[in-house]
């Protein structure tokens, strides 16, 4: 399905980290020019360089910019200006009516998780976690971020291909390993998920999807915890499983690829999987999201096939 035409308008908001006083000014520019070099119109939010604190504006206004880009009807994507630490702070502040009457995507990821989750948990409104608006701007293997992206907006991605390189902010890259399988099988099931650190702030709350349909997990952590991240990794998916629905409604899992300052190796993925006791379903690790650079453009809340053998094929319905 395609999700947008040449000259339709992207509103960039901060629901999370502001535009503020940054070095990364000509990674904003270098960001626009590309989404604009694939035909779309780009707007920025008008509170997108406030700061209060944490380095984001006030959370009226966060939530004023995300309200208004969904009342707009010019507005055909919502995408996120970076990630952060308080994105969960708006969920109050959101007109969920004026979102359902007007719904569009949202793509985003990291502190976004929390919103693309709760999105389709209040409405059944889907969105992508894929690169932030700042992604864009970044140099390392770019055009797999953008040609991916480009092919999920215009309905003509399919089966998604991995990246040949991977890198972090800097230019090193590395060769990217081929996408691994921990257990076969296949699921036709709805993606939820994303960051796990931030996805499981929703716990107890309205916002938290009830797991009680068929889906997919989409897991990544970023580096944060350092040498405790797999032990991090470990026991919030463990708070996840312990979740009514969850276990019962699990049908595949597709780990993202963790960055290296993170010290998780291909052993502690295999270790704490293999420890939970998943059952039969399909496993794969090492794919193209997460805190790494480049990154897919993936469906939260749409249905995805997972099949996962000898080669690991994810495909979009």
């Amino acid at each position: 399905m395609k999700i947008l035409e040449k000259g339709d308008e992207i509103r960039v908001v901060a629901p999370s980290q502001s535009w503020g006083k940054t070095k990364y000014q000509r990674g904003y520019e270098r960001a626009k020019e590309r989404l604009e070099s694939l035909g779309y119109v780009v707007t920025l939010g008008r509170a997108v360089e406030n700061v209060l604190h944490f380095g984001t504006a006030t959370r009226e206004d966060r939530a004023s910019d995300f309200n208004e880009a969904y009342k707009d009807k010019n507005v055909k994507l919502v995408m996120a200006l970076t990630g952060g630490w308080s994105a969960n702070e708006i969920l109050p502040l959101i007109d969920w009516q004026s979102l359902q009457r007007n719904p569009k995507p949202l793509v985003g990821f990291s502190d976004i998780t929390v919103l693309l989750n709760a999105i389709y948990a209040k409405t059944d409104v889907s969105g992508f976690l894929g690169p932030n608006f700042s992604t864009f701007g970044r140099m390392l293997e770019w055009r797999y971020t953008l040609n991916n992206f480009s092919m999920i907006m215009q309905g003509t991605a399919q089966r998604l291909t991995q990246s040949k390189r991977w890198g972090e902010r800097a230019t090193k890259s590395y060769k990217t390993k081929s996408w691994k399988c921990l257990q076969t099988g296949e699921a036709n099931a709805i993606l939820l998920g994303g960051n796990l650190g931030t996805f499981y702030l929703l716990q107890g709350t309205d916002y938290q999807p009830k797991f009680d349909e068929p889906f997919i997990f989409l897991l990544e952590d970023d580096d944060e915890a350092g040498r405790y991240t797999a032990k991090e990794v470990s026991r919030r998916f463990e708070s996840l499983l312990q979740m009514p629905n969850f276990r019962d409604n699990l049908q595949g899992l597709i780990v993202g690829r963790f960055q290296k300052g993170s010290n998780v190796s291909d052993n502690d993925i295999v270790g704490i999987l293999t420890s939970k006791n998943l059952g039969s379903i399909p496993i794969v690790y090492n794919v193209d999201f997460g805190h790494t650079l480049p990154m897919l453009t993936l469906p939260i809340g749409q249905k995805v096939l997972l099949s996962a053998d000898n080669k690991v094929n994810i495909s979009l319905l």
